[in-house]
């Protein structure tokens, strides 16, 4: 699930889904949603490539669709085994050039509360819905079992 999750300035985007809600990301590293020009770059459309509907609709048709560059790979590696076409271009026009004037990335906007510190570092998988603690000691006042509170 993707709720509330930020790009950073130097990582990768997260994946974006194609059933946005109000709450799904990526979003933009000051807090507010990516417009249609900016998913579309995460997906490496062209330049100028125009979207049809609301900003939701367009986050709809975005994460429904295929890299541009990952479909331009496949489209020349298959002219070039199947068709023998052998004097294509190596590299794909739509992969985005690196770019250094990048804005660093920013500082924490702030500490993590005193109370939640202790889940900071690595913990073992949750057992599964229902099955963690807090829903066995429920389960275990409801039929009376002591053994479980």
């Amino acid at each position: 699930m993707k709720m509330l999750l930020k790009l950073a300035k130097d990582r990768p985007s997260w994946t974006l889904t194609a059933q946005p809600g109000p709450a799904f990301g990526p979003f933009h590293w000051d807090n507010r949603r990516l417009g249609a020009a900016e998913l579309c770059a995460l997906q490496t459309f062209p330049r100028g490539y125009q979207i049809v509907g609301s900003v939701m609709e367009a986050h709809k048709q975005v994460g429904n669709a295929v890299p541009s560059a990952l479909a331009e790979v496949l489209g020349v590696e298959i002219r070039r085994q199947l068709l023998g076409e052998v004097n294509l271009r190596k590299r794909p026009t739509l992969i985005p050039e690196h770019r250094d004037d990048t804005p660093p990335a920013g500082p924490a906007i702030r500490e993590v509360p005193v109370k939640y510190a202790n889940l900071i570092g690595e913990h073992s998988d949750h057992p599964g819905a229902g099955l963690g603690p807090g829903a066995q000691r429920r389960r275990g006042s409801r039929s009376g079992d002591a053994a479980l509170q």
